[in-house]
């Protein structure tokens, strides 16, 4: 009988999403605290929440001098493998009102990955440039 239990728990797991069985841990709302970008911190607000299968980020932050702030927002699905998350970006908008350069974007963006640790209620994500989200856990 427990071995039969056992048959029908692996199957259904096996039938879950990948996200959903390898991270469950990240769906939920994560507060927005610390940007680090280039290895200076700066506060950060806002949020980002985790279903499933998909994400919805909205952060702002002052990094450049003058009344507007610098904003980012990214949504889509995204995928969990191995302590890495691959964000899809349906919508990617970056504000950067100190860029001469390109000071708004907008667009569908490429797929960026992270390695994701989870310390308690802390959430880090850490991208390939080194820079970092550090959010915290929403208590609903």
């Amino acid at each position: 009988m427990k071995l039969r239990i056992i048959a029908v728990a692996l199957v259904i797991c096996a039938s879950l999403p990948v996200a959903a069985v390898e991270a469950p841990a990240l769906v939920g709302a994560w507060r927005a605290v610390t940007y680090v970008i280039d290895g200076k911190p700066y506060p950060l607000n806002g949020l980002f929440i985790f279903t499933a299968h998909h994400y919805s980020a909205n952060v702002r932050f002052k990094m450049s001098a003058g009344p507007n702030d610098d904003a980012n927002g990214n949504a889509g699905p995204y995928s969990v493998s191995a302590g890495r998350v691959v964000f899809s970006q349906w919508v990617q908008i970056h504000v950067r009102p100190g860029s001469a350069k390109e000071p708004i974007l907008s667009r569908a963006g490429p797929d960026e990955a992270a390695e994701y640790r989870i310390d308690g209620q802390r959430l880090t994500l850490t991208f390939p440039s080194r820079n970092q989200y550090i959010l915290e856990r929403v208590a609903e």
